[in-house]
């Protein structure tokens, strides 16, 4: 299982931005951060089969601040890999696997170790705001507004997650964020408030498999009445995650 696991993480570090870029051209190409370094797919390295596998969004980068402004200039390590580094004026952290260890990780009893730990769009997507700063830090190079593309690049990867998901063959499947939740769950229709509720359900692939979706750890931030939903969905799934043998 571990060659098939390898061969999963070869084939896709290789070959997802050539094919995602086949139905979503507006991807640059080459895709590059300011220093021309690629933008590379960040392939799961906490890949535990046969337990929870808990799916994100798309990767962080590591940033610099130049010229006043902060600026994406490679890769993480891993999703939701956790690092410490020096961005040029502070120490910098990956923020949102602080909140994961602290707000989801702790109060659902998970061992980070025990889990497959992945993101839907294997690359990291450039907002509006950070196409800006990197055009200032080099006016020579083609960027673009990705994350404005995210809806559709996480569409395309899901031949990419489905494959992965029957690797792992998971337990459970948790989803953290609006576009994960709708997009792996093929579920359109359902608003947010129920969508993102912790509530357990079913999703047919190759087989049957148990999935739960929970807000971005941030969207607590939102409003008090946001918090008391991101309160409620953790508390249900902790629940369910003690009372039944998933």
């Amino acid at each position: 299982m571990k060659n098939e696991i390898l061969r999963f993480q070869r084939e896709c570090y290789a070959a997802y931005i050539r094919d995602i870029r086949k139905t979503v051209p507006e991807i640059p190409d080459p895709y590059v951060y300011p220093d021309r370094n690629s933008v590379k797919p960040v392939m799961p390295v906490k890949t535990a089969r046969e337990s929870i596998m808990v799916i994100g969004a798309f990767p962080f980068a590591r940033y610099e601040i130049r010229y006043g402004l902060l600026i994406p200039v490679a890769d993480n390590l891993s999703p939701f890999a956790s690092e410490e580094y020096f961005d040029g004026a502070n120490i910098r952290t990956n923020i949102s696997r602080e909140w994961l260890d602290r707000d989801y990780f702790h109060r659902l009893d998970i061992n980070v170790d025990e889990i497959w730990l992945t993101n839907l769009v294997k690359v990291f997507l450039f907002n509006d705001k950070l196409k800006t700063n990197c055009e200032i830090a080099a006016p020579g190079i083609k960027f673009a507004n990705t994350y404005e593309l995210f809806p559709d690049i996480a569409k395309e990867s899901m031949k990419w997650m489905k494959k992965e998901i029957s690797i792992c063959n998971p337990k459970l499947i948790i989803t953290l964020g609006e576009i994960p939740a709708k997009v792996i769950s093929d579920d359109f229709d359902t608003s947010n408030e129920e969508l993102l509720n912790g509530e357990v359900r079913n999703v047919i692939y190759d087989r049957q498999y148990k999935i739960a979706h929970l807000g971005h750890p941030e969207i607590q931030k939102m409003s008090i009445e946001w918090n008391k939903r991101y309160e409620g969905a953790i508390s249900r799934l902790a629940e369910e995650l003690k009372s039944n043998e998933l």
